[in-house]
């Protein structure tokens, strides 16, 4: 079983964009003084707004990051932020409380008020940012069988440069591409049980572009797998490794753990 409190900062807000969000969230609290702080001087607002603010966002931070990885579609995505805004929203009376009596200015605050308020104004917020971000669909992935069944064609007619050095009319053929220094391996089917390993002098950074229009994904910073090359897929320690269909295996790196997990693949069998 894999751990429920398992983080991905794949999923998770991406930092620079949240830091700039939070500091313009800082400097229009501290000018509109929301909450009654408009009667507090100017540094205890800024210590106000600065430590409440960038608490929640670290809170928000790491809820994303949690269900991040268990959101697949729109739909999962728009509940992530509504139990979100339920449920971190929760402790914000208590943590105005508390900053109120931190800068020693302690009141008698409309708990239930000021939870409904937050919990529109977030919930609005991050409702709209999950129907932007949660373009993924929920529909179920059919997956590849063992036999390798033919790909379709890709849809540009003109082969792509990766295709062309290696004497291919297109990609479609291709199952995995694997760097090797400043080469990359390719593994191509020429049947049900052959395989051919063609070296190529080329940049997987190039080749990457190129394969986006097959039916893949890159699972690790130096492989890319076609879908039906997969079979499976087994735990390796804190890890997984995707089972092919020449009988090897390929390790899923951290990063890209994610994508293969929204695509079906990490199931023991295909």
């Amino acid at each position: 079983m894999e751990s429920t409190l398992s983080l991905s900062r794949q999923t998770a807000p991406p930092l620079r964009p949240l830091i700039a969000g939070s500091l313009f969230a800082v400097v229009a609290c501290v000018l509109a003084g929301p909450f009654g702080t408009l009667g507090l001087g100017l540094p205890s607002r800024l210590m106000f707004w600065l430590v409440l603010i960038g608490w929640n966002s670290v809170k928000w931070w790491l809820w994303y990051g949690w269900t991040g990885p268990r959101t697949t579609g729109w739909r999962s995505a728009l509940l992530a932020a509504v139990l979100g805004a339920l449920l971190l929203n929760a402790t914000l009376p208590l943590e105005i409380d508390l900053m109120f009596r931190a800068i020693g200015r302690p009141q008698a605050l409309p708990w239930l008020g000021l939870y409904l308020t937050a919990l529109v104004v977030a919930g609005s917020i991050s409702a709209l940012i999950a129907v932007l971000r949660g373009g993924r669909s929920d529909a179920p992935v059919a997956h590849p069988s063992p036999a390798l069944p033919p790909a379709a064609p890709a849809a540009n007619s003109a082969p792509a440069i990766l295709a062309q050095r290696a004497g291919l009319a297109d990609l479609s053929g291709v199952l995995m591409v694997t760097a090797e220094d400043h080469y990359l391996r390719l593994v191509l089917a020429d049947g049900p049980d052959d395989f051919r390993r063609p070296l190529l002098l080329f940049r997987m950074s190039d080749a990457l572009p190129e394969l986006a229009a097959q039916d893949g994904l890159q699972v690790h910073r130096s492989a890319w797998v076609a879908r039906r090359f997969v079979t499976g897929a087994r735990r390796d320690g804190r890890r997984w490794r995707l089972l092919l269909a020449d009988g090897t295996d390929q390790p899923v790196s951290e990063t890209f753990l994610p994508a293969v997990r929204a695509a079906g693949w990490l199931q023991t069998k295909l």
